[in-house]
């Protein structure tokens, strides 16, 4: 496979030295229009001192040997949310922030991992040993009791298999055992690997660890070029996904493909609904600006965070099994169809409860029609079911609000263990499930989509007819953006409930200031950044207004501060109060004006 990715040469660390260092003016422009988007001497100046820092750490751990040089972006998720999860066309971008790399290939199966900070320690692993290991989990019995023995079934099992949770080796781990669990004979280089000094926020929804993945990769594959010649572009995005379900999130692969593939000033519409995952590039608006913002309080699982994002997993796979089998009951009847039946029969047949009166738009649906083309509940969409919208609405009323462990392993025929592995059971804080909530937001978001995408379309073909970017018909795209985005944090906060208390401060708080034309969290919630929407005009404005008026306020945390005092690990507590701390001690950090990146690649001219 031919990726653009992979392109650059290998130098010696002298080399990479010097071009940081010096003033040469095409590595400027090249940083500038090439991956960044953005330019100034100060900025790159900045970044050419991050690359210098890794092949630094690089050579003083390996030698003076030529290496490579790559960086990987944060992703963004300003626009949408999960819809990659459940096979739904899902849109993001990259941030100018980013984790470079320095990596060498080894002439044995091991990799080693250094980072230019010292609190990440010397790691190592041998990539036939990992995956003989986790090869031999133990399979077939407890929860992997009559479940296909795949990387699927055994990552939700034996998520990272005798490591540590949130061990941030698992992370470079998995994307080498996945690039090698099908093929382990095309992946037998190894590699010495330095992570240098980040500008991604940490635990802040910007996907760090989705970067780390997508690096990891590249450089397996660049170590190992027949694995890579085995690949496109759509199959590595797919393992790519895959692969971070090692460290245990099974999610989708949204955040790693916008990390592969957005390009400069891009934003990505990837379309998960369709059989081969493709990407529709999009133009931004002119004339707006996305601030980024750390509400401060940790997406950390200490927290809860994985936790919920597991939940909430479960709302959207349980209704998901919920509506394939009232599909597959309807797409089956051969009786009589009068007015009701379809309602009537799921009702008598799964016994939850549906508070409907009516759903009269499903009895003349070709339900076998349906069932065809429904994959998952990405596919609440009209156009890609091929249905009204109002049917779509009757069809998520059939689920039931909200259902217990007992009333769905009834109507699935699974029981407690099954239910815990495939959803998550809930706490006795949550108690139950709430598929139809989870629906009604696939819906949602699915609608704003393409609406924003017939919306940024509209805006370009303006510009190109000649409309100026500062007239009222151009600022009427900014205003219907700014609606599409509030919109979207509605419902990611009344629907599928992963906003909390101190993101729905931030934004109450940005609403209140210059030039703001909408807002919403990034990433998986429960903490991190939220995306604020601000006239470009204004953008440092807005900057200045969340340093007076959030971060300059020592009562907005102390909610956060509570929470992290009620934490039992003493270690962890003292950890995320320290970086409370010092992030309220560099408030310019925890806020900034973003572009849209390259996505990840090799550094070089």
């Amino acid at each position: 496979m031919a990726m653009r990715q992979l392109e650059g040469a290998a130098r010696a660390p002298a080399q990479w030295r010097a071009l940081c260092a010096g003033s040469d003016r095409a590595f400027d422009r090249y940083l500038e229009r090439e991956i960044y988007g953005r330019g100034g001497e100060e900025y790159l100046a900045a970044q050419k001192r991050r690359f210098a820092e890794t092949v630094e750490a690089h050579a003083a751990a390996f030698g003076d040997g030529e290496c490579f040089l790559m960086r990987a972006p944060g992703r963004l998720n300003a626009f949408l949310e999960y819809l990659d999860m459940c096979a739904g066309d899902h849109m993001s971008t990259t941030i100018d922030g980013d984790i470079p790399m320095a990596f060498a290939p080894r002439d044995d199966d091991t990799v080693v991992i250094r980072n230019a900070s010292a609190l990440f320690p010397e790691r190592r692993f041998s990539i036939g040993e990992a995956r003989a290991r986790f090869a031999s989990a133990p399979w077939g019995s407890g929860e992997s009791a009559g479940l296909p023995d795949n990387w699927d079934n055994r990552t939700r099992v034996h998520p990272y298999h005798g490591g540590a949770r949130g061990d941030h080796v698992n992370y470079c781990l998995a994307a080498f055992l996945r690039l090698a669990w099908d093929d382990p004979g095309l992946v037998r280089r190894g590699a010495n690997i330095t992570f240098g000094p980040s500008t991604i926020p940490l635990r802040a929804g910007t996907s760090s660890s989705s970067a780390i993945v997508v690096l990891s990769a590249l450089a397996c594959l660049r170590c190992n070029p027949a694995r890579a010649d085995a690949l496109d572009v759509p199959g590595l995005c797919r393992l790519l996904g895959e692969a971070e379900w090692y460290v245990g999130t099974h999610g989708g692969a949204n955040d790693q493909t916008t990390i592969l593939r957005n390009e400069v000033n891009g934003i990505l519409y990837n379309r998960h609904s369709r059989e081969k995952l493709d990407s529709t590039p999009l133009r931004f608006l002119e004339g707006l600006r996305i601030v980024m913002a750390n509400s401060l309080w940790e997406a950390n699982k200490a927290l809860g965070a994985n936790y919920v994002f597991n939940l909430r997993k479960g709302w959207m796979d349980l209704g998901d099994d919920l509506l394939t089998a009232a599909i597959d009951h309807c797409a089956s009847h051969a009786g009589p169809k009068g007015p009701g039946w379809a309602l009537a029969r799921v009702r008598e047949h799964f016994g939850w409860t549906i508070d409907a009166p009516a759903l009269p738009a499903l009895d003349a649906l070709d339900w076998r029609a349906v069932r065809e083309k429904y994959r998952r509940f990405g596919s609440l969409d009209a156009g890609l079911l091929g249905v009204p919208q109002e049917a779509i609405a009757q069809l998520i009323m059939l689920l039931p609000a909200e259902i217990g462990p007992d009333q769905a392993g009834a109507a699935l025929g699974k029981d407690r263990t099954a239910l815990a592995r495939d959803y998550t059971l809930p706490d006795e804080k949550d108690r139950v499930w709430r598929p139809r909530n989870a629906a009604v937001f696939f819906n949602t978001e699915n609608i704003l989509g393409r609406r924003i995408e017939r919306l940024l379309g509209e805006a370009a073909a303006a510009l190109e007819r000649g409309v100026a970017p500062d007239s009222a018909e151009y600022d009427a795209f900014r205003r219907m953006l700014g609606e599409c985005i509030e919109r979207a944090q509605d419902t990611i906060r009344d629907d599928f409930m992963v906003s909390n208390e101190q993101l729905d401060l931030l934004l109450r708080i940005a609403a209140e200031g210059p030039g703001y034309a909408g807002g919403k969290l990034t990433g998986a919630g429960s903490g991190g950044c939220v995306c604020v929407f601000v006239r470009e005009e204004e953008a440092e404005a807005m900057l200045a207004h969340l340093d007076r008026a959030y971060y300059g306020v020592p009562a907005h945390f102390e909610r956060y501060r509570g929470a992290l005092r009620a934490l039992p690990d003493a270690a962890v507590r003292r950890e995320m109060e320290e970086n409370l701390a010092r992030a309220l001690a560099d408030t310019p950090a925890q806020r900034r004006i973003v572009t849209f990146s390259r996505g990840a690649c090799m550094l070089g001219l």
